[in-house]
């Protein structure tokens, strides 16, 4: 029996890993076998997660942008258990921060998009969803939070990634490219 596929899609929040993993799923649904898991899944609940102290608040807040805010004992046990497919793609802010799920993964990938991007993108999408509170929450949340662990912990992860995917706003043509890479890299991993 062949060994099935796992590739971690990481990248910062608003990078667009959720929509690179699912046009992914698309291309190789015809062809293989897949299963999307999102590390949104396994975030802790609110009262366990670690807090940051918000300037903004003037109090603790929970931080979700920490190694710690995960489940990862959870994560892992999950990521290993899943059988019966070609390809099994995780995907999540810190899908590449942890050793023990590197050692699981065929290929690693990091969704490259410009931080100021990001945070309009994630902006965006709270506002339009309704979480997070109003735009000034928001808004600070992301400098005092969203921000700086992005940077100290979820951009030095692009270093494991054996492929970068370009996400920027005028960089459709080279998303397309290396998306189309990384799906021939996987059926060619399949084939083998």
């Amino acid at each position: 029996m062949k060994k099935q596929l796992f590739i971690g899609i990481g990248g910062g929040t608003g990078s667009g890993k959720s929509t690179v993993a699912a046009e992914v799923v698309r291309r190789l649904e015809a062809s293989c076998r897949v299963h999307l898991i999102h590390q949104d899944q396994f975030f802790k609940p609110v009262d366990q997660l670690p807090t940051f102290y918000s300037d903004y608040h003037q109090a603790p807040r929970p931080d979700f942008n920490r190694p710690d805010s995960f489940r990862v004992e959870a994560m892992v046990a999950h990521c290993t258990a899943v059988f019966g497919y070609d390809v099994v793609i995780l995907e999540g802010i810190l899908a590449l921060y942890y050793p023990a799920l590197r050692q699981l993964m065929d290929i690693k990938c990091y969704i490259d998009t410009p931080l100021e991007e990001m945070l309009i993108r994630r902006t965006e999408r709270n506002l339009a969803r309704g979480y997070g509170g109003p735009f000034a929450e928001i808004a600070h949340y992301n400098l005092e939070c969203v921000t700086p662990q992005h940077q100290r912990y979820n951009l030095p992860t692009r270093r494991f990634a054996d492929i970068i995917i370009p996400n920027g706003l005028h960089e459709e043509g080279e998303r397309e490219e290396a998306v189309g890479r990384l799906c021939g890299m996987i059926m060619r991993k399949i084939g083998d």
